[in-house]
């Protein structure tokens, strides 16, 4: 009975150990909309809500008002620590992309996500990125707001 078995078992081997083709590949680099859908909406989901207590809404946010270097900082180095807003209070960790994503792609990234909530905000090109990224190789990641000198 064991040897049936395990003769059974080898004939099949071979139709599970087929090759597995190769994905499609992707048409070039994701734009900030699809960095955007495919990074930040477990936390900020894709209207910018956000989760309660953890992950503070995008709509009316001071980072993306506020000067493009300090949401520049927050994408590179992620960030942690209690966040005050409109009555109430969250306290997750955002994730740094300083080794994941590129100067480019971060530039594009912070553009859509003030083009969305703050429509009137400039664009941040690759090159702020690129010193910014510079500026702060040397910052521990995961800072809290009051060490980026940003208000909670």
């Amino acid at each position: 009975m064991r040897r049936g078995c395990l003769l059974l078992l080898l004939a099949c081997l071979p139709l599970s150990c087929k090759p597995v083709p190769e994905p499609a590949a992707v048409p070039g680099p994701l734009n900030g909309r699809q960095l955007y859908m495919a990074r930040c909406t477990a936390c900020h989901q894709a209207d910018g809500s956000g989760l309660p207590a953890i992950c503070p809404p995008l709509s009316g946010s001071p980072r993306l008002a506020g000067p493009p270097e300090d949401l520049v900082r927050i994408l590179l180095l992620g960030m942690k620590g209690r966040i005050a807003r409109n009555g109430e209070t969250f306290n997750g960790i955002m994730p740094s992309w300083r080794f994941d994503l590129t100067d480019a792609q971060i530039a594009d990234l912070t553009n859509d996500l003030r083009l969305r909530w703050n429509p009137a905000a400039p664009e941040v090109s690759e090159e702020t990125v690129r010193r910014i990224r510079e500026e702060t190789a040397t910052h521990k990641l995961f800072p809290t707001t009051g060490e980026l000198g940003l208000p909670e």
